[in-house]
């Protein structure tokens, strides 16, 4: 077809009387071994692009995974820390309501510099705790560099939220 089209050009150039239309038609006519050929990339195209979403799930499936233990340790040490303090401020209010700390007096002035120091220490350990998170969520944003989409973290945002609202209620 493709000679076709060059020998009606040619003599068109020529000054022959060549029906150009026609010519145009016939090269762009699709022949069976085009209409194959295209039909295998196409299905060539289709499995590369279902074997890209396969690598692109398993690969978010990993960093949601990683990353819901990356949340669960921060939560865990948090809630020590927490647990830590109760304990802590309970028993302070138990040697106020005696009146006494190590068998010597204890007044509510010394409870309450007592209480802001446990309670800055406690907010030191979570502020380190968040450090060792942000850094460990640093490292696996890294680690999955071509693949990581800020899509991913939306049910983490939403699951944050769920539990924000669950405290004010």
């Amino acid at each position: 077809m493709a000679k076709e089209v060059k020998k009606g050009i040619i003599e068109m150039l020529n000054g022959e009387n060549v029906n150009v239309e026609e010519a145009l038609k016939n090269a762009n006519a699709m022949d069976q071994e085009v209409l194959e050929m295209a039909q295998n990339k196409m299905k060539e195209e289709e499995k590369k692009e279902k074997a890209d979403q396969l690598i692109r799930m398993s690969k978010r499936a990993g960093w949601t995974n990683l990353r819901f233990l990356i949340e669960k340790r921060y939560t865990k040490e948090c809630d020590e820390i927490e647990s830590s303090l109760l304990k802590e401020s309970k028993n302070l209010l138990d040697c106020l309501s005696k009146g006494e700390k190590d068998k010597k007096p204890f007044t509510p002035t010394m409870y309450e510099q007592e209480l802001d120091k446990i309670t800055d220490e406690s907010i030191k350990k979570i502020a380190e705790a968040g450090k060792k998170r942000r850094e460990a969520m640093k490292e696996l944003d890294n680690s999955y560099v071509a693949y990581y989409c800020y899509g991913w973290g939306n049910p983490f945002q939403r699951i944050n939220r769920a539990i924000e609202d669950n405290k004010r209620g």
